[in-house]
């Protein structure tokens, strides 16, 4: 179980998983440490993660696949901090997770500020499977409630959001909707 930084949700996670997110955050800590000079935090990213996971677990946990769709959604958070090889999440996960988790991925996650990698991802999202969708979907509208004044964002959100249709309807104008009225509360 890990607590988001609101004090109040909970995102509840397999022991096998929340092992190996524990086992993850260490190592990409200890690579850190290395570096001769400062990034953010690995606690930063994990209450950020948390955060985000707790709002995109709420949506997620609608589905048949629930367990599924959260390990992954889960994984790809864990991704943005240090590459997860696909052979590793297959043998601690599943071929099934592992797969969706390679399609739900970008190469733009852990390598920001390229813009020739965001168009790619954009393409990215909009060929993926609708499972793929409905996990950058449920993870796009946690990070948008995780980050509410981050305003500067919102014109990449919506673009990413435009991209993800056709992975769940409902959930698709939920997050577009609410990236459209935090963009025009901005304004």
């Amino acid at each position: 179980m890990t607590k988001s930084n609101d004090g109040e949700s909970f995102v509840y996670l397999p022991e096998k998983l929340q092992r190996f997110c524990e086992e993850h955050y260490e190592e990409q800590q200890r690579q850190q440490d290395c570096l001769p000079f400062e990034m953010v935090s690995m606690n930063s990213h994990r209450e950020d993660h948390d955060a985000i996971l707790s709002h995109a677990n709420q949506v997620l946990s609608q589905y048949d696949n629930s367990g599924k769709l959260t390990t992954v959604a889960t994984l790809v958070l864990l991704n943005t901090v240090g590459f997860l090889q696909k052979d590793m999440v297959a043998e601690m996960f599943g071929d099934e997770a592992a797969v969706l988790m390679a399609n739900t991925i970008t190469s733009f996650d852990s390598n920001s500020g390229n813009a020739a990698l965001w168009e790619e991802s954009l393409h990215q999202m909009a060929r993926a499977s609708s499972e793929a969708k409905r996990v950058r979907l449920a993870l796009l509208l946690g990070q948008v409630m995780h980050s509410p004044g981050a305003t500067g964002h919102l014109p990449f959100w919506h673009q990413e959001a435009m991209a993800l249709s056709g992975g769940d309807p409902q959930l698709h104008k939920q997050v577009v909707t609410l990236i459209e009225t935090d963009w025009a509360a901005s304004k």
